[in-house]
C-alpha cells in the first residue's frame, strides 16, 4: 500500500470512527430529547414529534369527567394502541405529581385516571413503541399568569394562607335604638300648679341637681323649683310654659344615654333558633358604627299586631353614635362551626361560570377551581381545590383575572 492510499485508507477510517460517535449520540439523543411544538394533530390535539413517531393528546371532557385521549403516529399512520406503552407523569402547580396510566381502545389510549382541575400541569410523557423509548417534557399551561412583585404592590394584592376557620350561621333582623329604659327618670311636679319656665330644651344634656322648671304653686301661690334627680339627655319634653301641672303627666323624661337597648322584632318560625346570651352583630345601614353584643331579653309575649316577638340587646354608647329612634341591622349568630379550610370570600372570582381562587408561588399565580361550602361575612369552606398552608390571593384578584384574559386574548390572535 503506497503512502496515498495508506493517508487515504486512514482518513477513511477516522470518518468512519466519527461517524460512528455521531449516531450513537443520535441514538441516545433519539431516546431522551424532548420536542414539543405549538401544532395540532389530526383530531384536534397537541402534537408531540420526535422523527418518525408523534402523539397526540388531548383532554376529553365530553359526557364525562375529564381523561386524557392519546392517538400514537408512526411516519404518519396510527399505531394500534395495543403495542405501545404509555405514561404521562404531570408535575402540578403545588409541587405535586400523579402518574397516568393508560387504557389501550380501539384506535386510542385513554387514562385510567381522572384528570383532576386546574388542567395545568408541566408533563413528562414516556412512550415505548417496539423497543424505542420517546420522552418529552411539555408544557400546558391554562389560567396562569405571572407578576412581578412591583405590580404585585402596586395593585394592592394581598396573600393569605388557606387555613381553618370558625364559619358562623347568621340569622339577620331589622331593629331601633330605644333610650335604655332602666336608666330613665320621669320627672313630676310635687305641687300642682302653674308652669312658670321650662329651662331645658329636648335632647339637651343635664346634670344631675341642674334646674329643670320652675312651678307656682295653686296652694302658697310661690314658685318652687325642680332640679334634674340624675345626669342625663332630655328624651322627653311633655309640657310648655303656662300649662297646669298634673300629677299623671311628667313634665320631662332624663335618660342616661351612655348604654341603649337595639330592640330586635323575629319573625315567628325564626324565634325558637334565638335564646338569650347569643352573640349579634348590630350596624348601620351603611355597615356604621358596628358593635358586637348579646341578647339579653326575649320577650315572652308577641307583638299581636305584626306576629313578631321582641329581642333585645344592650350597646354601649358612650360616643353616642347610637341615636335612639335609629334603625340598625342586626346579626345574630344561632350556630359557630369548625372548618378545616377556609379563605376570605373576596378571593373568589368567577371564571368560565367556575369559581376560581388564584394560589400564588413566587410571582406566579394560578386560577384554581374551588368547591365551597358553608360562609358568612368573613369566612368561605373550601371543599376541595386548596389545601391548608397554601397562599392565595385575597384581595384585588381582579386584576389577575383581568391580566389572564390580556394573555388569552393574545394567545387567540
Amino acid at each position: 500500500m503506497n503512502k496515498l492510499s495508506a493517508k487515504k485508507h486512514g482518513s477513511f477510517v477516522v470518518i468512519l470512527i466519527v461517524g460512528l460517535i455521531l449516531l450513537s449520540a443520535y441514538a441516545f439523543w433519539h431516546r431522551s430529547k424532548t420536542v414539543a411544538t405549538d401544532e395540532h394533530g389530526p383530531h384536534g390535539g397537541n402534537w408531540l414529534e420526535e422523527k418518525e413517531v408523534a402523539l397526540e393528546w388531548q383532554l376529553d371532557e365530553r359526557n364525562m369527567p375529564a381523561h386524557f385521549i392519546v392517538y400514537v403516529y408512526r411516519q404518519g399512520q396510527l399505531v394500534k394502541p395495543e403495542r405501545v406503552s404509555l405514561d404521562i407523569i404531570l408535575k402540578r402547580f403545588d409541587g405535586r405529581q400523579e402518574k397516568i396510566s393508560f387504557l389501550p381502545q380501539k384506535k386510542f389510549l385513554i387514562s385510567n385516571q381522572v384528570i383532576e382541575e386546574p388542567h395545568s400541569f408541566d408533563m413528562q410523557v414516556n412512550l415505548s413503541l417496539d423497543n424505542q423509548h420517546y420522552q418529552w417534557n411539555h408544557e400546558y399551561f391554562s389560567g396562569r399568569v405571572e407578576i412581578s412583585p412591583v405590580m404585585q404592590q402596586a395593585t394592592g394584592i394581598e396573600v393569605l394562607k388557606v387555613q381553618s376557620q370558625i364559619i358562623q350561621t347568621h340569622l339577620n333582623a331589622v331593629g331601633k335604638i330605644t333610650p335604655n329604659r332602666d336608666t330613665m327618670a320621669p320627672i313630676y311636679a310635687r305641687y300642682p300648679g302653674i308652669i312658670k319656665s321650662m329651662t331645658k330644651k329636648l335632647g339637651e344634656e343635664v346634670e344631675q341637681g341642674e334646674r329643670l322648671a320652675t312651678i307656682e304653686s295653686n296652694e302658697s301661690l310661690q314658685n318652687y323649683v325642680i332640679n334634674s334627680p340624675v345626669k342625663g339627655t332630655i328624651v322627653q319634653k311633655n309640657a310648655t310654659n303656662g300649662e297646669l301641672t298634673q300629677n299623671t303627666k311628667a313634665l320631662y323624661e332624663i335618660a342616661n344615654l351612655t348604654d341603649v337597648w337595639a330592640d330586635f322584632t323575629l319573625y315567628r318560625k325564626d324565634a325558637p333558633l334565638v335564646k338569650t346570651g347569643m352573640e349579634i352583630i348590630v350596624s348601620g345601614d351603611e355597615g356604621t358604627p358596628c358593635a358586637r353584643s348579646t341578647i339579653s331579653y326575649i320577650s315572652p309575649l308577641g307583638i299581636e299586631d305584626s306576629q313578631t316577638i321582641l329581642a333585645r340587646t344592650l350597646l354601649s354608647n358612650e360616643q353616642r353614635q347610637w341615636l335612639p329612634g335609629m334603625y340598625v341591622n342586626g346579626a345574630i349568630i344561632i350556630h359557630n362551626q369548625q372548618v378545616p379550610r377556609a379563605i376570605k370570600p373576596s378571593a373568589i372570582q368567577i371564571m368560565d361560570n367556575k369559581k376560581v381562587v388564584f394560589v400564588r408561588r413566587g410571582d406566579e399565580f394560578e386560577a384554581t377551581p374551588v368547591r365551597t361550602g358553608a360562609e358568612d361575612n368573613e369566612w368561605v369552606e373550601i371543599l376541595s381545590g386548596l389545601s391548608v398552608g397554601q397562599e392565595y390571593v385575597s384581595k384585588n384578584s381582579f386584576y389577575l383575572k383581568a391580566e389572564l384574559g390580556k394573555n388569552q386574548a393574545k394567545h387567540e390572535h
